[in-house]
């Protein structure tokens, strides 16, 4: 096996724009391998290792396309992958004993993360004499197990300040789509939220056939917290305390703005029934609808709509229109890899993991062979960005190289962000837009309290119950009964015990940030 060189780990959410910009998420970052070419690995010198991936919904089943083995030949590692069925499947193997040589997981991180099931990287960093293998203090921190070992990094999680510095890294931000031809007609604009609702009422006068703004059940008014600056979900801090989204003094602004939206008759109470989270891409197409917001890629819409035979387009808003827009990024990453008890090979496990979150595993596991699949006429951090010979965002293509979720097994977000980068597009102009306002603490991705405890279940029992409660809200048939639905949502949460989950978060981000000073 050869050896790589230095790897500094980067950070990003949703964040999980994790998550969001759902979201920036975790993992680590090196310099380049040496040249695949010094040291090609024969067929008989590949080590197959067996891996099951805990997401059903993975798109490669096997390992096979030009990247994987590409991947192969430069690391003398060969996966066979087992796809999970349901969520209940890793938690048998981890009871029974029978797991294979790698698991790669989000929502069973904290069972891996255990002396008994898996290998520490630290162990086996020491053991194989593995040089380079550096890993960010910060990545320690936030993914440290109980124990203050480390089993794993999660991926997807990028620095804010590399983030920051790399002009073509986009975030993800919540897009608002709409019918350009309809607002030329109306001779109006949109650049405010005042704009936005005029034309709402010029659309509803003068089409009463189809609804102003449809939305997506999966992200409901994520668009409208995001332009008046409250989180659609995760943790914030308010100076030293660690508090629950829900807990934000704008939340209170945005759901007036959307009950506003219902009483004007700018949304609909159907919308909230929606269980198909396609129905709002469907009425754009139809023509059933003016705009949509937490809409799917501008185009892949697009590109339905001229299937379709329809004669009109939507287009993205490329800015923000509130006036004082934000997105929060507070998560730590999302699935790591682990390397169990049973792996018949640790060595070329470790070295595998290091392969590929090095820049040159995650630029061959995300984008492809460098001449072959995408050029880079300069670097990442001067402003380069990958030009593909194939559609990188064409999930089919993605299948068939191989390409992209393979570099999510060991991902620092930054290579993914930056593949998003297509010149001039509305979507890069709306999150180039976004970029300026994104608020990162990577530290709060360490507050979440672990599952089964008590605070895990206050923290359920709050995200069921906004579930409900914000529906009365949002249809209130009055603003005054839209304040007072808001303020029993939010004694309810008091009472279900919001001031305990925050206390808990408050005690561990402060303890995190003592760890994170001490190891800095």
């Amino acid at each position: 096996m050869r050896r790589k060189k230095d790897l500094r780990w980067g950070f990003q959410l949703l964040l999980a724009f994790m998550l969001v910009f759902t979201t920036l998420a975790g993992c680590a970052k090196s310099d380049p391998a040496p040249d695949s070419s010094e040291s090609p690995a024969g067929e008989d010198d590949v080590v197959e290792l067996t891996m099951f991936v805990d997401q059903s919904f993975w798109p490669l089943k096997d390992w096979s396309g030009p990247i994987p083995e590409e991947i192969t030949k430069r690391t003398g590692v060969r996966l066979k992958v087992q796809v999970a069925v349901d969520n209940q499947q890793l938690p048998l193997m981890i009871s029974s004993g029978t797991l294979p040589d790698l698991v790669f997981t989000s929502s069973q991180f904290e069972a891996m993360s255990d002396p008994k099931i898996s290998y520490t990287w630290d162990e086996l960093i020491e053991k194989y004499n593995i040089e380079g293998f550096n890993i960010d203090p910060l990545a320690r921190v936030l993914n440290e197990a109980k124990d203050g070992k480390l089993y794993s990094v999660r991926n997807g999680f990028t620095n804010p300040e590399l983030f920051r510095k790399t002009p073509t890294a986009l975030g993800n931000v919540p897009a608002f789509v709409y019918r350009p031809d309809i607002l030329e007609e109306l001779g109006m604009k949109i650049e405010s939220l005042d704009d936005l609702l005029k034309v709402f009422e010029q659309v509803k006068q003068k089409y009463p056939d189809m609804v102003p703004l449809v939305m997506s059940p999966l992200a409901i008014g994520q668009y409208f917290r995001v332009n008046f600056g409250a989180p659609y979900q995760g943790w914030y801090a308010d100076g030293d305390q660690a508090k629950y989204y829900i807990s934000h003094p704008k939340q209170y602004d945005y759901y007036m703005f959307m009950n506003r939206l219902y009483r004007e008759g700018y949304i609909t109470a159907e919308n909230f029934t929606w269980s198909d989270s396609n129905k709002a891409k469907e009425m754009l197409i139809n023509g059933q609808a003016f705009s949509a917001n937490d809409a799917n890629a501008v185009n892949t819409i697009n590109t339905e709509m001229k299937a379709a035979g329809k004669d009109y387009s939507v287009s993205q808003l490329t800015k923000l229109i509130g006036d004082s827009p934000a997105l929060y990024a507070s998560a730590a990453g999302w699935s790591g890899t682990f390397i169990t008890k049973n792996c018949k090979n640790p060595e070329a496990a470790i070295r595998f993991l290091q392969f590929m979150q090095s820049d040159e595993g995650q630029k061959l596991g995300l984008w492809g062979i460098e001449g072959v699949h995408y050029t880079l006429e300069k670097p990442i951090e001067e402003g380069g960005y990958p030009i593909f010979t194939y559609d990188s965002q064409d999930a089919t293509e993605q299948q068939r190289l191989g390409a992209v979720w393979w570099g999510l097994l060991a991902d620092n977000g930054l290579y993914q962000m930056v593949q998003r980068y297509v010149p001039d597009s509305e979507t890069t102009l709306a999150q180039l837009d976004a970029k300026q306002y994104v608020i990162s603490n990577p530290l709060l991705g360490a507050v979440n309290p672990p599952t089964g405890s008590d605070e895990q279940v206050i923290k359920a029992n709050i995200d069921n119950m906004i579930t409900t409660e914000q529906v009365k809200i949002f249809l209130a048939e009055t603003e005054e009964e839209a304040k007072a639905a808001y303020e029993k949502m939010m004694q309810t949460a008091k009472d279900i015990g919001l001031d305990r989950l925050e206390a808990y978060a408050t005690q561990k981000y402060k303890e995190t940030i003592e760890r994170y000073n001490a190891v800095k």
